[in-house]
């Protein structure tokens, strides 16, 4: 076959409805789909199974599911509660009549059958698993049923079940015996990465790299990969990237690049894909990445975000340092080519040194939306004059602002050897953005001063809702409150540091110290935060309403709960209700749950009150 080639999907089978026609490219022999859970990978590889027969050679498809290893949880674990211990020596694989179904089974049951049946790729397994691991594998027919052992070879001890087995040498059995299956012209293999560990994924992708390429030459399949894992992208080239397909959901179309546009015959992309290590591919598997300038940004976010429960990861971000702001408008590039949204949180000098870091931002469509709306004629143009000024400003007026300025880091750790052009403007725009009042860091044309800050704050905020957020005190260690500011050598574990006093501060706390940072943080989650005590509002208030309707003066606690169990059955039991009948009639809320975490409990509602109002006041909801 001829690459690329493109398949249309057949999803006739997937019972969803509204998806639409569907297509990928096949640029080579490997293709690899990412995306998070629910994306609808594996809905494409159903679709791929169904629709890629014309491209097999005539050979056989097989895929290999991510649950492959289901049949021997029957005799691995006691899978339904009643089997005490595991029936290991039980373990069996299918009968004479299911051979002739190996390559249409698709978990480890047809891959035994291989093994079976062809004592050539049986020899091939075996022999990667005595050098590289150790084992050995028997396969044997023991009254009609087929039965696997291994053994292992480096210590002295009889052989043993399959089922007794680790998982991972058991997945890598099953996905080498399709790879190596010359009968088969197309394998799908779903998370090849289930249970094994960083060193066997290397070593399987190695081996799906030699069998990989045209199904109509002798040895070679088509391989498509479904994974989570980094250790099966390969990029070194534009082409490399050609091969992944991006999926963010069923109903929305794949991204995949065009190795031919323009864009790609970029020198610094192309050295960028080159380079490209285990933390710029993990930004592959998100919908938007936020590029910091190095490791001590991404641990302080990593610690902000943790702190503040903003599941930042979870949400479909990743927090990705790149080596400098040079690097962040290729790596913006990059990430928007392949269909991604990503932020950026850089250091102020990536505006006060010139306008390559924010051009990226500044040049979109919707940047001008705003700006117009601002009273601009385009982005590009407000970042300029405004970029302009600002430097006219500061080389003409430095001393008005000095006496502040020189002692900002910017300023103390210049470069004695290049021009203090550079410095000026750095600890400058520090110094005067973070002063509350502008009169107390300049010596005069204080109306000068104050008019720019509007000006920049201005841009700021253009730049913040688009994705672009500067550090306006400097660099990451100016915010911090507990490490030493000026540590260079030993960054990371000053920002480690930080990271361990920030458990000790509440939400306002955090923010009003690394403000710049928090909203950049909550910019690229784009997440809701988790509260448990909003998840059970309502059945608060569903449980409340009638119990506040039933209170006399007679009323006991016994009668209250037995109505409550009555109507709300198994909810009840995560209240335990009472009456105080001090001061007035007040119905008592408790938690009868250790593991909720919930503010406001016990809720105190005095009876004829607005149940409504007390619950949120009480549990500090909105």
């Amino acid at each position: 076959m001829e690459f690329p080639t493109e398949i249309t999907l057949n999803l006739n089978q997937s019972n969803i409805q509204n998806i639409g026609q569907k297509s990928i490219t096949i640029h080579g022999g490997v293709t690899t789909l990412l995306g998070p859970n629910g994306s609808g990978k594996t809905q494409i590889f159903r679709g791929l199974k169904a629709s890629i027969n014309q491209y097999a050679s005539n050979k056989k498809i097989r895929y290999v599911s991510a649950g492959r290893l289901g049949p021997m949880e029957n005799f691995r674990s006691d899978y339904d509660g009643r089997r005490g211990n595991p029936r290991y020596e039980q373990a069996t694989y299918g009968a004479k009549d299911s051979m002739q179904y190996r390559h249409a089974n698709e978990t480890v049951t047809g891959d035994f059958a291989t093994l079976s049946e062809r004592p050539d790729i049986l020899i091939k397994v075996q022999e990667r698993l005595r050098k590289l691991f150790n084992r050995d594998v028997r396969i044997d027919w023991d009254g009609g049923n087929l039965k696997v052992y291994f053994s292992r070879v480096d210590v002295e001890g009889s052989e043993y079940s399959s089922a007794r087995e680790a998982s991972g040498l058991l997945h890598l059995v099953s996905i080498l015996a399709g790879l190596y299956d010359d009968e088969v012209g197309v394998v799908l293999i779903d998370e090849p990465e289930v249970s094994l560990h960083p060193q066997l994924q290397s070593f399987l992708y190695q081996e799906i790299s030699k069998v990989a390429g045209d199904p109509s030459t002798s040895g070679k399949k088509l391989v498509f990969l479904s994974t989570h894992s980094t250790e099966f992208i390969h990029l070194q080239s534009v082409d490399d990237l050609a091969s992944i397909v991006f999926c963010t959901d069923i109903y929305t179309d794949a991204v995949q690049i065009d190795p031919t546009i323009e864009e790609f015959r970029n020198r610094k992309i192309k050295a960028l894909l080159a380079r490209m290590g285990q933390e710029h591919k993990l930004a592959l598997f998100c919908n938007r990445p936020l590029l910091v300038e190095g490791p001590s940004d991404q641990i302080i976010c990593s610690g902000i975000s943790r702190v503040l429960d903003l599941n930042t990861e979870a949400a479909g971000s990743q927090i990705l340092p790149v080596t400098g702001k040079g690097q962040m408008p290729v790596v913006t590039k990059l990430m928007r080519l392949i269909g991604k949204t990503p932020s950026i949180l850089a250091d102020a000098d990536a505006l006060t040194d010139g306008l390559d870091s924010i051009s990226p931002f500044i040049n979109q469509p919707q940047a001008d939306d705003i700006a117009i709306a601002l009273g601009h004629r385009s982005a590009v143009q407000f970042a300029r004059d405004t970029y302009r000024d600002f430097t006219q400003c500061v080389d003409a007026n430095w001393s008005d602002i000095s006496g502040e300025a020189v002692n900002h880091p910017y300023w103390v750790n210049r470069d004695l050897q290049r021009d203090d052009s550079i410095a000026k403007r750095r600890s400058a725009f520090c110094t005067f953005m973070n002063a509350d009042d502008i009169s107390q860091v300049v010596v005069s044309n204080e109306g000068l001063w104050s008019g720019l800050k509007i000006r920049l704050t201005s841009l700021l905020e253009l730049l913040g809702s688009l994705g672009c957020f500067i550090l306006k005190k400097g660099t990451v260690e100016s915010y911090y409150q507990h490490a030493d500011q000026l540590t260079s050598d030993e960054k990371p574990n000053a920002a480690a540091h930080e990271v361990a006093h920030m458990s000790e501060m509440n939400e306002q706390e955090l923010h009003d110290s690394f403000g710049d940072i928090v909203e950049a943080i909550k910019f690229a989650s784009q997440a809701k935060s988790i509260d448990e005590g909003a998840a059970i509002r309502d059945m608060v208030l569903a449980i409340v309403a009638p119990a506040l309707a039933s209170i006399t003066e007679t009323t006991t606690e016994i009668e209250l709960n037995t109505n409550c169990r009555n109507l709300f059955d198994k909810k009840a039991c995560l209240f335990r209700l009472s009456i105080e009948n001090d001061n007035g009639l007040f119905l008592i809320v408790n938690l009868a749950t250790n593991i909720l975490d919930v503010r406001g409990f016990p809720l105190r509602i005095a009876v004829g009150s607005n149940p409504i109002s007390t619950v949120n006041a009480q549990m500090e909801l909105q």
